[in-house]
């Protein structure tokens, strides 16, 4: 009875494993979904916070792994986030652009700025030398632009790398470098000229993409102008107002002129003229009046709808006249100006001379000094017109003057110049 029951058991016992085996054959053990763990993850999450969760709700939780290399060879950090693809693969993150802050300035800002910078330090070295240098090696505005009178040349970058005004690196090609008036540039739509650059100062300029041109001085930017109006500007300064030449005495011309010298001097009189030399806008007069032929003046006249105005006076006493008059008058015609300076001269310029006086009278070429109706000149040279029309260079040989005639000033001046290698025109009277 025992091994019955004994065989019953184990028979029930055999039938259960099999009954069991059988469930579970053909499945594979699984995971559940990560998407379905997540839920639930959020889910549970809900019940335990209160209502009010958007900000939670809207931002996802993070993790940072250790770093990883991107495809620049760059460390990045490896990060991801907790609602992944399914596969829960761990991807690089590429690196960030920067990111500007709200006040910061884009990035074509940064290059104009760049730009700026550049275009403002050449002004700056250009003013600096202009300062230092320009009067002695002649650097003025022709035709708007800075240059180098004596040298014959424009200043550009080049220039003001040679003479130590300016780190090297930026290009002659890329600036033009202007010697102009601010008040004339503020006028254009679109300038934007500091206040300490409404006089006659250097400007440096940039052609931009769109053809316009970008200006700044010492002081900073000066705007942006269109480069029909850039034209415009540069034609204000234009040197070149028709023929030139040496006015004839007896032109109608020549009388005019004289006179409004006569008003400006105060004085209605004939004076002992050396020479006019114009062009169709200014008229240069150099002169002197008859009571002492050794004050010999300078005027610099404008013409005005047909009306001569003395614009610029004294020259005799300026003695860098190529920079000082370009300053003041920087569409003048530099040259007008004469090739002999009078302020290096007034104090050698004399209106007679005894010795030479009774030389002429021991040469019978005169009787009395009254004869004599012009004479001037130096220690060595002099030039005499007698009453009767003829004309004499004396000059002197070992300290004894010899006298020559001539036919004519022109040949009086070649005379001297032939000599000397000199102009003597500031004692030369005016046939």
């Amino acid at each position: 009875m025992n091994k019955k029951r004994f065989k019953f058991v184990c028979l029930l016992a055999s039938i259960c494993v099999c009954l069991v085996s059988g469930c579970h054959f053909g499945e594979e053990q699984t995971e559940p979904p990560q998407e379905e763990m997540t839920d639930t993850r959020e889910d549970l999450a809900a019940t335990d916070t209160p209502a009010d969760t958007t900000e939670q709700d809207s931002q996802k939780e993070t993790t940072v792994g250790a770093p990883v290399e991107d495809t620049q060879g760059s460390i990045v950090p490896n990060v991801h986030t907790e609602q992944e693809s399914e596969s829960q693969k761990t991807t690089a993150v590429s690196k960030p652009e920067p990111v500007a802050d709200r006040d910061s300035k884009p990035f074509w800002q940064s290059e104009n700025t760049v730009q700026l910078n550049n275009l403002k330090s050449v002004a700056t070295a250009a003013q600096n030398a202009y300062q230092d240098l320009g009067s002695k090696l002649s650097w003025i505005s022709k035709n708007g632009k800075l240059y180098a009178y004596t040298a014959g040349q424009n200043i550009t970058t080049d220039t003001l790398v040679n003479n130590g005004y300016l780190e090297s690196g930026l290009a002659a090609s890329d600036y033009e470098i202007l010697l102009v008036d601010g008040r004339d540039v503020a006028a254009y739509s679109g300038a934007e000229v500091p206040a300490e650059s409404m006089e006659l100062c250097i400007f440096a300029v940039t052609r931009q993409s769109d053809g316009s041109c970008l200006l700044a001085t010492a002081a900073g930017r000066a705007g942006q102008i269109s480069y029909v109006d850039y034209t415009r500007l540069l034609g204000q300064y234009n040197q070149n107002h028709g023929t030139m030449g040496r006015l004839s005495s007896a032109s109608a011309e020549y009388s005019r002129i004289l006179n409004f010298v006569g008003l400006y001097e105060g004085k209605l009189e004939d004076y002992f003229v050396r020479e006019i030399r114009k062009d169709n806008k200014y008229a240069l007069v150099t002169f002197s009046d008859r009571k002492n032929t050794s004050n010999v003046k300078q005027h610099i006249l404008r013409n005005d709808n047909n009306f001569w105005e003395v614009v610029y006076t004294n020259l005799q006493n300026v003695y860098y006249p190529v920079y000082n008059v370009n300053r003041a008058l920087p569409d003048f015609n530099l040259e007008l100006l004469t090739d002999y300076n009078l302020a290096s001269w007034k104090n050698y310029i004399v209106r007679r001379d005894s010795s030479l006086v009774n030389a002429m009278i021991s040469k019978r070429l005169i009787t009395d000094e009254s004869q004599i109706t012009y004479q001037c000149g130096t220690d060595h040279y002099f030039y005499l017109v007698l009453e009767s029309g003829a004309r004499y260079v004396a000059y002197k040989i070992d300290g004894v003057w010899q006298i020559t005639h001539v036919n004519s000033d022109y040949e009086a001046k070649n005379f001297i110049s032939a000599r000397t290698g000199q102009d003597y025109g500031f004692i030369i009277l005016d046939d």
